[in-house]
């Protein structure tokens, strides 16, 4: 702060007949001087005694994932947990479907591997994972669909860029059945239309029941759908279900191919090709381990090229 302080003289001047100039005002007297000095003095003082400026917190710290509990039960739904992670970089929402028969175990195990590793610096915070279906082609429909729907809805905010869903396998018949039921009145209000992000892992277009399939309403009310093929090009060895993801494509667009080439997959192995979609280098370059696979991720890293390739496109970012 500057203070400036300024003394004016102002001469008056008169003239008569009579009389000459009338002199000049006298100077400032020598108290006024002193007394403006003293004020520029304790200005000074106080500036330098100012308190410094709180420090930067820093970036909000992020809780630790592993140290929050899933919620498991019947209020959450039959074969499946939840957990608020508490992130603070956004308010997305992510959901896990394991494929054919794979405990919830591995399930939590991948979902809690992809927010690690990708979804959690791209503002994911809610996340769902639900085991396999009991049948390859989810004939039962034992999994609590419904109550994920129920759970979701009253999260939905303007902070929820994306509800994000991925079905791996046999998982992708579960995924659909939760599609259509958004799609045909659990989302009254059509909170999630044009927020739900679905990645189709190598999985099947049509389950053992209408519900489990995709419609052109329900993949309409999507942002985007894609439809993943894992294969390997220095073997030209491709996953199980490439004609599923080509239909699926050709009818609702999406398609496009994951190079899986360093799983290192044996030639013509395409089911350890299949589970490369969940894990990068699979326990079997034979075939595939649906509880490794899944939960072991030591050395091993999980897959995200399918997220990394679209994420731009789809706006997955926080």
């Amino acid at each position: 702060m500057k203070l400036v302080a300024a003394a004016s003289a102002v001469a008056l001047v008169a003239c008569s007949a009579d009389e000459g100039a009338l002199p000049s005002a006298p100077d400032a007297a020598p108290d006024a001087e002193h007394a403006d000095a003293e004020a520029r003095d304790a200005a000074t003082r106080d500036a330098s005694q100012a308190p410094d400026a709180a420090p930067d917190a820093g970036p909000p710290v992020v809780p630790d994932i592993d140290a929050i509990a899933w919620n498991a039960g019947p209020s959450v739904g039959y074969g499946v947990a939840a957990k608020d992670s508490g992130n603070p970089a956004g308010e997305s929402m992510f959901v896990a479907y394991a494929g054919y028969n794979v405990a919830l175990d591995g399930a939590k195990a991948w979902a809690t591997a992809l927010y690690k590793a990708w979804l959690q610096p791209m503002g994911v915070r809610y996340i769902w994972a639900v085991q396999g279906p009991a049948q390859s082609n989810y004939a039962s429909l034992e999994i609590g669909n419904s109550k994920i729907a129920q759970a979701m809805l009253p999260l939905v905010s303007p902070k929820t860029k994306t509800v994000l869903i991925a079905g791996h396998s046999s998982g992708s018949f579960v995924a659909h059945e939760l599609l259509n039921q958004l799609a045909t009145g659990a989302d009254p209000l059509s909170l999630t239309k044009g927020r739900v992000v679905y990645f189709n892992l190598d999985g099947g277009s049509q389950g053992g029941a209408q519900s489990t399939g995709l419609s052109a309403g329900t993949v309409s009310r999507l942002r985007k759908a894609y439809f993943v093929a894992p294969y390997a090009s220095g073997t030209g060895t491709y996953g199980l279900n490439l004609s599923d993801m080509q239909s699926l494509g050709n009818t609702y667009g999406g398609f496009f191919q994951v190079d899986s080439n360093a799983a290192g997959c044996q030639s013509g192995a395409k089911l350890c090709l299949h589970i490369s979609l969940v894990i990068t280098k699979p326990h079997n370059p034979a075939g595939a381990d649906p509880v490794l696979d899944y939960q072991d991720f030591a050395g091993r890293p999980v897959t995200t090229a399918y997220l990394s390739t679209k994420a731009a496109e789809a706006g997955l970012g926080p």
